[in-house]
């Protein structure tokens, strides 16, 4: 959350390289990238193929499946007193990669909550929700995790799964990284994942094919064989038009994840 308000350009370059080395120690098979709360902003800047505030990572080959947890991914449609790098770094995914923008070679799940969130109570409470509002908005005593709200939690075109007894994880419980409800989610997952392999094998074959084609016709066009059809039909053409003459006629395509008691950002 802090990076949400500090800057996330530090953060997408340590996630960026986190990826990759699991990526590179599983023996370059894809992953499943798990990011709580800003987390998920990170990965996404980390997948993304433009670099951001001119640090790039590009490691979106490498995620498999994209879980994010309590992320506010509509934070720059949340309503704000404050504007922070939280907003710059989800409007400029809004706009270089918006959704599920590597979809299908890699899977997203979004995860957020709409508990009916009460005030937090006292006065460490009521400086808690005030520092939660300039984070993420007005809204975070709306229904949600406590923090973020339920309206700015989900990714378009990812899956989506909303409980309705689950908090943020900085105040309260249970939270997304509890043990029983990882049990809810971290299926999904797994089922996303499997997914988007078969999907990355689909398109790798039609690759494969494409570029096969391809070979075979420069080595048609090498040896004097038709480059490609339009070339061999005008060649036809011309053979016929010459025969046709001279008789007088002319025609013209994991492991799961550990339980943790603390949030990460």
């Amino acid at each position: 959350m802090l990076a949400g308000i500090l800057g996330f350009g530090p953060l997408l370059r340590r996630t960026g390289r986190a990826i990759a080395r699991t990526y590179h120690a599983g023996g370059r098979r894809p992953i499943i990238v798990v990011g709580h709360s800003g987390g998920g902003i990170a990965a996404r800047l980390a997948m993304s193929n433009e670099p951001f505030n001119g640090r790039l990572a590009a490691v979106s080959e490498a995620v498999g499946c994209l879980v994010t947890l309590g992320t506010p991914h509509r934070l720059a449609q949340l309503p704000n007193r404050y504007y922070h790098a939280g907003h710059q770094a989800t409007a400029f995914l809004d706009r270089e990669s918006p959704g599920a923008y590597f979809a299908p070679r890699t899977s997203y799940l979004s995860v957020g909550s709409s508990y009916p969130v009460q005030a937090y109570p006292g006065l460490v409470g009521r400086l808690a929700g005030e520092f939660f509002s300039i984070a993420v908005g007005d809204d975070t005593r709306a229904a949600g995790d406590g923090i973020v709200p339920a309206s700015g939690v989900h990714l378009e075109g990812a899956e989506q799964l909303t409980f309705d007894d689950v908090l943020h994880g900085h105040i309260g419980a249970p939270w997304y990284g509890d043990e029983k409800i990882i049990e809810r989610w971290w299926p999904v997952a797994e089922r996303l994942w499997r997914e988007a392999l078969v999907a990355r094998e689909s398109d790798d074959q039609v690759r494969v094919d494409a570029t096969r084609s391809m070979t075979r016709s420069a080595r048609q066009s090498s040896a004097g064989g038709p480059a490609d059809g339009s070339g061999g039909r005008n060649r036809r053409r011309r053979a016929s038009t010459e025969s046709q003459a001279a008789s007088n006629g002319e025609q013209t395509a994991v492991p799961r994840p550990k339980a943790s008691r603390r949030a990460s950002q």
